[in-house]
């Protein structure tokens, strides 16, 4: 049975409490349709994220990216060690430093990187078969403004191409 309608003109503690809601179930679906995906991969949580980030974002210090994935930087350092041996990642200078090392995401770790979302994308378009398009572009348009509208690159580079 779907919850009740929602009202759109006020800020109710419901309203609140139900996109909140959401986000929880969407957080806890972002995982559940990730893990075997990831250890069918041999990577841990830490380490996708981290992926993720290089390759949306580009070459990062182990502290910046620490704060990117709200992670402290000993995670960030060891779970780095791991994907640079695993060849998804290596280390360079810095363009701006080169006393500072930065971590860059390789072809391999963005092709990993693809091929994981793409496995996800078509997981969620099964699970969402007879969900109207309509409802989707508007699931999409909320996220949007929560994630501080994202610029049309970073869009870009999250869309799951489900083929």
């Amino acid at each position: 049975m779907p919850p009740p309608p929602v009202p759109s003109s006020e800020n109710s503690p419901r309203r609140e409490e139900l996109l909140v809601q959401g986000l929880v179930l969407g957080g806890r679906a972002m995982k559940h349709l990730l893990r075997p995906e990831l250890e069918r991969r041999g990577l841990t949580s830490p380490m996708f994220w981290a992926l993720h980030q290089l390759v949306l974002d580009g070459p990062q210090s182990v502290g910046a990216l620490a704060g990117a994935c709200i992670v402290t930087p000993a995670i960030v350092s060891s779970s780095g060690d791991a994907l640079v041996a695993a060849g998804l990642v290596s280390r360079r200078e810095s363009a701006k430093d080169r006393r500072f090392v930065v971590l860059v995401a390789t072809a391999r770790g963005r092709s990993v990187h693809r091929a994981v979302w793409s496995h996800v994308g078509r997981q969620v378009l099964a699970s969402l078969d007879g969900v109207a398009s309509s409802e989707l572009e508007t699931t999409v348009r909320v996220l949007e403004r929560l994630a501080g509208a994202p610029s049309a690159s970073t869009r870009e580079a999250a869309v799951v191409e489900a083929a």
